[in-house]
């Protein structure tokens, strides 16, 4: 009699699951364009202070969490959160679930992106005119902003960004 409560237990649990699964409740909100003063605000020692950004009610099914590769810091920030974004730095900020991966570019290189989907932003807090760019699938530039300007845009079509020396 044990033997049947479990199984029956077993049934009731994944049938549970697929009632979720086929609900979308696992779903993440996406973002719309917000304001520049919503996402970002200057400090007097060079950082900038880069805020979450606000999910809309329109959804999407949740994926794996975005990468890079070569790896760079990754930070999760949601609700009233932020984090900072260093002089010398390019930081790009990805909608993720209730908040945002905000990724610290420090180095000139090319670094894939994976997972990147939705409206987020590329802030470059590099110094003198080091470019931050951004490529599609087949490498051809879709973007670049010198520092120390910021970029809305969605992430759908980009597949690299680059850190490069040379102005844009």
């Amino acid at each position: 009699m044990v033997g049947r409560h479990k199984i029956a237990a077993a049934a009731g649990v994944l049938a549970g699951l697929f009632i979720v699964a086929a609900t979308g409740a696992g779903a993440q909100a996406q973002t719309v364009a917000p304001s520049t003063a919503q996402v970002a605000t200057a400090r007097t020692d060079g950082a900038i202070v880069i805020h979450a950004l606000k999910p809309t009610a329109s959804t999407r099914t949740v994926t794996a969490a975005p990468s890079t590769y070569p790896a760079v810091e990754r930070v999760f920030i949601s609700g009233g959160a932020e984090t900072l974004c260093y002089p010398g730095y390019a930081c790009a900020v990805v909608p993720y679930g209730s908040g945002s991966y905000v990724f610290k570019f420090l180095h000139y290189d090319g670094y894939s992106l994976s997972q990147w989907n939705g409206f987020g932003y590329i802030m470059n807090n590099q110094t003198g005119s080091a470019a931050a760019r951004w490529d599609n699938q087949v490498g051809g530039e879709l973007g670049c902003v010198a520092p120390p300007l910021k970029r809305f845009f969605s992430w759908d079509p980009v597949y690299r960004i680059r850190l490069t020396a040379a102005a844009c």
